[in-house]
């Protein structure tokens, strides 16, 4: 892992899903969709569709040592990304589980003196801005990249490498927050950007300390 100069990080680029907010009941709602996907196009039960789709997720594991996103699994069954953003934005409803997290403000707004903030999710573009104006903080993000940028899912080297260049700056000067190492961090830190793994959003007040400042 890099270590980040305080006085070099200039733009910090968050994961959304897991990282800024964590809810179990919208998790379940994408999980759900990838089984009808896998069942759909398979012709078969929902409840097989979800067995094929848990199969082809350990098959990967296996194969790359790490556990795949559901967007990754998607794809090697031949689903197509678009189909599978397409039923997300019909059938996820963050609205009935998230709401403003004024805490979450405070504490992005605090850093915006110090840096740029941007967003790197694989989610698409309309559920992203949804969700982060359910938690009143999409104003605080100078651009949102998501799934329609490259049509990769995380990780994913050209993409990253895209993001780099239309931000700008040295590697230095970046700093890659998310809850996932392998999805989130890996292809970061092997760039030698400095990066920082969050369990939930209380360890976001880690940026303040890795930047030196007050939050």
């Amino acid at each position: 892992m890099v270590v980040a100069d305080p006085q070099q990080i200039r733009s910090i680029i968050f994961d959304l899903d897991g990282t800024l907010y964590v809810s179990p009941e919208v998790a379940h709602q994408i999980e759900a969709i990838g089984d009808e996907l896998a069942a759909a196009t398979r012709g078969v039960s929902l409840e097989e569709g979800r067995a094929l789709l848990r199969g082809a997720r350990r098959r990967l594991a296996e194969t790359y040592e790490e556990e795949p996103t559901l967007s990754r699994t998607l794809m090697e069954m031949g689903i197509e990304i678009s189909d599978f953003h397409r039923a997300m934005q019909e059938k996820v409803t963050p609205e009935r589980f998230l709401q403003h997290d004024p805490v979450l403000f405070a504490l992005l707004d605090s850093l915006r003196d110090n840096c740029e903030l941007y967003i790197y999710t694989n989610n698409n573009l309309p559920l992203a801005r949804k969700i982060l104006a359910l938690l009143g903080v999409e104003e605080l993000f100078s651009r949102l990249y998501t799934i329609e940028f490259g049509w990769q899912p995380k990780p994913d080297q050209n993409v990253l490498e895209r993001i780099l260049e239309d931000i700008g700056g040295p590697r230095e000067s970046f700093l890659f927050v998310g809850d996932r190492h392998n999805i989130d961090l890996r292809l970061a830190d092997s760039f030698g950007i400095p990066t920082l793994l969050v369990s939930e959003t209380a360890d976001l007040l880690q940026i303040h300390k890795v930047l030196g400042i007050l939050p």
